[in-house]
């Protein structure tokens, strides 16, 4: 018997995706947008060249080379827009189209052997592509005016977002069974995304002419060495990241119903919880910090984009059936039980261990998203005793003045010369700065404390949902529009009730998670700067900051009633459906006794009782005379 593929060949080596990229060489449609591409692109190089040209000479090569690049990459952009999701997103429609989609669930490949074939597939279709273009932008590269790093960062990200391309073209050909649906996400995807890029180019485009007046987009349009490794990194991670998300959900659409659908996507987001926050650190520890209130902002935008992530697991775990499947629970009981009592219970199917679960991994993200602050605030101790000028500038920004003239704007604010306040050594700045540090990371420890409390709420709020005997699918979208609901309906009604601009008047919005993430960070800042700002000025921060902590207490307060509410109601709803269980499985493994009457029983034992009569002995065989030959027997 030939032994089993080992897990390399099972994966570069992969069948179907051998099948798909044969059969995508044999058609036309990869063969003609081939061609029409590089014609296309050919044309638009060959016109740029003879505009750009005077009888065979440049007068400026440069500026020919910079256009040429930019302009083959958006070129490249819009292919890959366009064009990619065509390969992937009949990748497993098709199938059901043709009927052989339970053909191939019957084959010896594992539902994420399937699915990596076909990512693979049409991943190789769309790197034709960019191999084909690399040497148009080589000769692009040759009239100079493009850096080299440049030029290669270029064609990573170009890889990069065809390779994202195909993983949504892929997932989304799961989620239905028609060619057409699924080519419609693709590209719906496909435009948001192209509309977010257009926005960056423009944004880095702006930034490269600007950066000369504004330093802060300066940061992003000439990067260090160490700023351009950290971008090219995140990136990278990212892009893994939501690939193995689309490929995870694939391979579960493949598996059966009553399979383990839980484990590996509970393993994936204890992983992004890690992943996320060390991110932030490394660019707290690598990149060039603006002012202190923009390192703040990109803190806080930091904590937003983590809960936005785990927002996505608290509307599914907790949607889970109470109970997994006879399956699931064969192979908990094959489990090592120092494992299971260990917290690998955890990682199987279940609501109460999806609502544990992603509980402990949301105090995980935010724990070590409190240590990437750390990171931060210390960096920007080390540059203000480093550097007298940020020195200033940093304080100036923490007291809340402005080094330009009033009514110029932070950005303009930047371009004023930068002048030492009077009156204050720089000894002093820097224990002033401490000083605002300290109450800005306990204002950041306090919005973070709003942002896990409303999605442990929504934790709670979909798993009462769930218990109520709804489809876990339904159960995730009701659980998202609550969540909706409550973010957005406070400001609606503040905006009903009353036009105000000032978070501090804002009596019904306090209600929100959103406002009760704000008025925690506006606490630590008001109260940072209420010690730096002598006199009535800083009496005005100290009773802003007052009233800050006032509404985040309310806020806290109110998510502490929901959800401790909503807690108690769950688990003695989900005691009554494990009692219920525990019952029926009783039922059925002991089956009830039959009603036997007295009567009945007596009966049987006087039956029992009676002498048995021995068995009649067989009668005797009489002995016949045997005939002899050529008699006859007696009486014939």
């Amino acid at each position: 018997m030939d032994a089993a593929p080992g897990i390399l060949k099972r994966i570069f080596l992969n069948p179907l995706a051998v099948r798909e990229v044969r059969q995508a060489c044999r058609s036309w449609k990869l063969v003609v947008f081939l061609s029409v591409y590089l014609l296309l692109q050919g044309a638009i190089f060959a016109i740029w060249v003879y505009n750009a040209s005077d009888r065979g000479t440049f007068t400026n090569p440069t500026s020919t080379g910079r256009g040429l690049f930019i302009t083959m990459s958006i070129v490249l952009v819009t292919v890959v827009m366009l064009i990619f999701p065509a390969f992937s997103s009949t990748a497993i429609a098709s199938e059901h189209e043709k009927k052989s989609f339970d053909l191939l669930l019957l084959t010896p490949l594992s539902p994420w052997e399937i699915a990596l074939g076909k990512f693979f597939a049409a991943a190789i279709q769309a790197s034709v592509f960019l191999i084909a273009t690399v040497p148009l932008f080589a000769m692009a590269n040759l009239f100079g005016g493009i850096e080299p790093e440049v030029f290669f960062v270029t064609i990573w990200v170009l890889v990069l977002l065809s390779v994202l391309i195909s993983f949504v073209g892929v997932y989304a050909s799961s989620l239905v069974t028609r060619a057409i649906p699924a080519v419609l996400v693709t590209y719906a995807f496909a435009f948001v995304l192209g509309l977010i890029l257009l926005v960056v180019f423009l944004t880095l485009a702006f930034a490269a002419v600007a950066s000369t007046a504004f330093p802060l987009v300066g940061f992003f349009a000439n990067p260090t060495i160490g700023e351009g490794i950290f971008y090219v990194v995140f990136l990278t991670v990212s892009c893994a990241l939501y690939c193995s998300l689309l490929f995870l959900s694939t391979t579960n659409r493949l598996k059966p119903t009553s399979h383990n659908k839980s484990t590996n996507m509970r393993l994936f987001w204890t992983l992004a919880a890690v992943v996320v926050p060390a991110q932030v650190a490394s660019y707290f520890l690598v990149a060039r910090l603006p002012d202190v209130n923009m390192t703040l902002g990109a803190l806080v935008t930091a904590g937003v984009y983590l809960t936005l992530l785990l927002a996505v697991p608290a509307l599914s775990f907790p949607a889970e059936p109470p109970l997994p499947s006879r399956r699931v629970r064969r192979e908990m009981d094959k489990a090592s039980p120092s494992m299971l009592k260990a917290g690998g219970a955890l990682f199987f199917p279940g609501s109460l261990r999806g609502v544990l679960h992603i509980s402990l991994v949301s105090l995980l993200g935010f724990a070590l998203l409190l240590l990437a602050a750390y990171f931060c605030f210390d960096s920007l101790q080390a540059r203000a005793a480093a550097d007298r000028s940020q020195l200033a500038i940093d304080y100036m920004a923490a007291t809340g003045r402005e080094t330009a003239p009033a009514g110029m704007g932070p950005l303009m604010a930047l371009l004023a010369p930068v002048t030492l306040p009077t009156g204050i050594t720089e000894a002093e700045m820097r224990d002033g700065l401490s000083t605002y540090y300290g109450w800005s990371f306990k204002g950041f420890v306090l919005f973070l404390g709003a942002l896990l409390a409303g999605l442990l709420v929504v934790v709670q709020v979909t798993w009462r949902i769930s218990l109520s005997g709804l489809s876990r699918g339904i159960s995730s979208v009701l659980g998202g529009l609550v969540l909706v609901v409550w973010i957005a309906v406070p400001y609606m009604a503040q905006g009903i009730v009353g036009n105000e601009s000032e978070t501090e008047n804002m009596q019904m919005a306090q209600i929100s998670p959103v406002h009760g993430a704000i008025t925690g960070s506006q606490w630590g800042s008001h109260r940072g700067r209420s010690d730096l700002n002598p006199g009535p000025e800083g009496s005005r921060y100290r009773q802003r900051a007052d009233a800050a902590i006032t509404r985040w207490s309310t806020f806290m307060g109110l998510a502490a009633l929901m959800g401790a509410g909503l807690l108690i109601s769950n688990v003695m709803t989900y005691r009554r459906v494990m009692r219920a269980f525990e019952q029926a499985v009783a039922q059925q493994a002991a089956p009830a006794p039959v009603a036997v009457s007295q009567q009945q029983i007596d009966q049987a034992i006087a039956a029992l009782s009676q002498p048995q009569a021995p068995p009649a002995e067989p009668p005797a065989l009489s002995a016949s005379p045997v005939s002899q030959p050529g008699t006859a027997p007696p009486g014939s």
